[in-house]
């Protein structure tokens, strides 16, 4: 686990949910860890806006929320680094009754060009 995730956030789970069933590159977990801290940043930008989507300006004139800018920006980033990792559809092979493990051979047959239990 990253060091420097909110303890119990979105990132914190992020990385556990997806680590516990796939094997990832060394690559593929770089970037897996800088989306856990996007989404822990995310989360705190949410919570800092709440309801407030509009504030006063310096004239006393309603505009945006200064932070929703940010949070466009971090989820535009966050949904970038996610298609960069090649994460499995869960239902993929749950849906034809396929198990757990040999939708994970599947996987990792498909990602390293090996066939299962070859040298």
């Amino acid at each position: 686990m990253p060091q420097g995730l909110v303890k119990g956030g979105k990132g914190q789970r992020l990385w556990k949910d997806l680590t516990s069933y796939i094997e990832f590159t060394d690559v593929e977990l770089r970037i897996l860890e800088n989306a856990c801290y996007t989404e822990d940043r995310i989360a705190k930008e949410r919570r800092a806006i709440g309801d407030h989507l509009t504030v006063k300006g310096s004239q006393g004139q309603i505009v945006a929320h200064p932070l929703l800018v940010n949070l466009r920006q971090d989820e535009a980033h966050f949904a970038t680094l996610m298609k960069q990792i090649d994460i499995p559809d869960e239902q993929e092979g749950m849906d034809s009754g396929e198990s757990r493990s040999s939708m994970m051979r599947s996987v990792a047959q498909s990602r390293w060009g090996k066939a299962y239990g070859a040298d």
